[in-house]
């Protein structure tokens, strides 16, 4: 936002912040505040109020991370949030479809299997090592896969293809191409699957891993100990086996994840780039009126801000004195 004019502005910030969300509130119009000690707190709604009085330590140690009550209910019940790891508060991960879930450290959410994610965006974008992790092995089980693909395909194209396809060779061959596939690359997958049956929540991941292990397995049995079916076959052919379809499974699933993860990226980049917009320091009109640039993060509700020509407005504020015109893109 640029100013056109020479006349300066001064900006006085009247909005406090909810301890709880961190969003703004006007202590002249807030309908909800408690008064702890020697400070009157402003909430944004009932359900960060009810936060606060059970327990108003969590939201008022200045090292804090703040809670995030981006869902407000107005008056409809939220999941009971499930017990988390209480280590470290410096950074705070959360699930984007599920926010009551919050922990320490990096995860899976326990309720549908999603990756967690840090729930304040920071400047610099660290290393996403899930995206990369992900597509290393979603570029491996297409390489293994592709095969599996030629030789269950193909044989309904070539005859002699469907010849190799029935014989012990070629569920050897399909065997070994399958393995890592389903064991390494969808590896994360089984973890999230045993999460979902240990939490009691069924989500995506305990159908891809029930899908994948029950199809592989089945094959596996064909593949080593065939005479354990031999009483079900209604003849001496080998039993069809399933590699080709747990193997593109993966495939399919873990291509979703890397869509996904991209996503979640270039959306993380678009809200830093946002915040590179704002400026770094504010000028500060001191009560002698003499004018100080300080750190954006120092100004405090109350202070009288100059707004000089050609600079971005830093804060939310009323205008006291003044006139200008402002870019609002």
């Amino acid at each position: 936002m640029q100013h056109q004019h020479d006349m300066p502005i001064e900006v006085n910030t009247n909005k406090v912040k909810d301890p709880v969300c961190g969003m703004n509130v006007d202590p002249a119009t807030a309908k909800y505040n408690h008064h702890l000690g020697d400070t009157d707190y402003y909430f944004c709604g009932q359900r960060c109020l009810d936060k606060f009085k059970a327990s108003p330590g969590d939201y008022t140690r200045p090292a804090k991370v703040r809670a995030s009550c981006c869902q407000h209910d107005h008056g409809h019940e939220k999941p009971t949030p499930l017990a988390v790891d209480t280590g470290s508060m410096d950074m705070i991960y959360t699930c984007p479809m599920h926010p009551q879930i919050r922990q320490p450290k990096p995860g899976n959410c326990p309720i549908c299997g999603m990756a967690l994610e840090p729930d304040k965006v920071s400047l610099n974008a660290p290393p996403d090592h899930e995206l990369t992790d992900m597509t290393r092995r979603l570029w491996i089980s297409a390489i293994l896969s592709l095969p599996l693909l030629v030789i269950n395909m193909g044989a309904h194209i070539w005859p002699g293809m469907h010849s190799f396809l029935m014989t012990p060779a070629s569920a050897w061959l399909q065997l070994l191409l399958a393995t890592p596939v389903v064991l390494w690359c969808g590896w994360p997958f089984f973890e999230r699957f045993w999460q979902s049956l240990k939490n009691k929540s069924p989500n995506m991941f305990t159908l891809v891993g029930m899908g994948i292990g029950v199809a592989y397995i089945y094959s596996l049995i064909v593949t080593l100990v065939p005479q354990l079916l031999a009483g079900l076959m209604a003849s001496d052919a080998m039993p069809q086996i399933y590699f080709e379809p747990a193997a593109v499974i993966t495939v399919l699933v873990l291509l979703g994840q890397v869509m996904e993860l991209k996503a979640r990226a270039q959306t993380g980049n678009a809200i830093r780039a946002l915040l590179k917009l704002a400026p770094d320091t504010a000028c500060k009109i001191n009560a002698d009126g003499s004018e100080q640039d300080i750190p954006l993060s120092q100004v405090q509700v109350g202070d009288a801000l100059r707004v000089r020509p050609g600079e971005k407005i830093p804060v939310d504020g009323v205008v006291l004195e003044g006139a200008s015109s402002v870019d609002n893109p």
